[in-house]
């Protein structure tokens, strides 16, 4: 009988090495395939964005904007906290006197957006909707010669807050659209002048 249990302990031994092994080459398989495809799909993003390529100078422009309204906002906000804290009815005035009233002040040009591919205008536009949906209600921080701290304190924790995340997620779409290698050309000649 004693002979019997270390003959089946020795076969569950080497049963058991084998059942590890083979979940160790498995394992080893399935990371080989994870590289493979991580570089596979690397290579078809490239391929991606060069074929829908745009032209860099509107992802430029949508960016600069883009950060231009997410940096207005947070300054926007850092005032209004401050204002909100010492009770600083001056910063609210100004404030409100500087917000948009009119969504053309923002300044886009047409011409820009009926140019531009249909995927970055909308990022384009959507970004401008969303800091002027939080801007033009600043308006209402000083009415009639009036602070309104109350207003102030629920635009920094909501409408603010909101639209400072939602730019911040547009941006993170325009990223990688232009791969870097072609958004860092040297710009010290024209593409004109390589053309004959």
């Amino acid at each position: 009988m004693n002979k019997f249990t270390d003959i089946a302990t020795a076969v569950a031994l080497v049963v058991n090495t084998l059942a590890l092994l083979f979940v160790i080459y498995q394992t080893w398989l399935a990371k080989r395939s994870l590289s493979a495809t991580r570089e596979s799909l690397n290579e078809a993003k490239l391929e991606r964005q060069l074929e829908v390529l745009p032209k860099f100078g509107w992802v430029i422009q949508v960016q600069a904007d883009l950060e231009k309204w997410q940096k207005d906002l947070l300054e926007k906000q850092q005032q209004l906290e401050e204002a909100v804290r010492k009770t600083n009815g001056t910063v609210l005035r100004n404030i409100a006197e500087k917000s948009p009233k009119q969504p053309r002040e923002l300044g886009l040009r047409k011409i820009v957006y009926d140019n531009m591919p249909s995927w970055i205008r909308e990022i384009w536009i959507s970004g401008a909707q969303y800091y002027y949906d939080a801007a033009s209600p600043l308006l209402f921080v000083w009415r009639d010669g009036v602070p309104n701290f109350e207003y102030a304190e629920k635009w920094i924790s909501e409408r603010g807050e909101d639209s400072k995340k939602a730019i911040s997620t547009l941006l993170k779409y325009t990223e990688d659209m232009v791969p870097p290698v072609i958004l860092n050309t040297p710009a010290s000649l024209s593409e004109r002048d390589f053309l004959t």
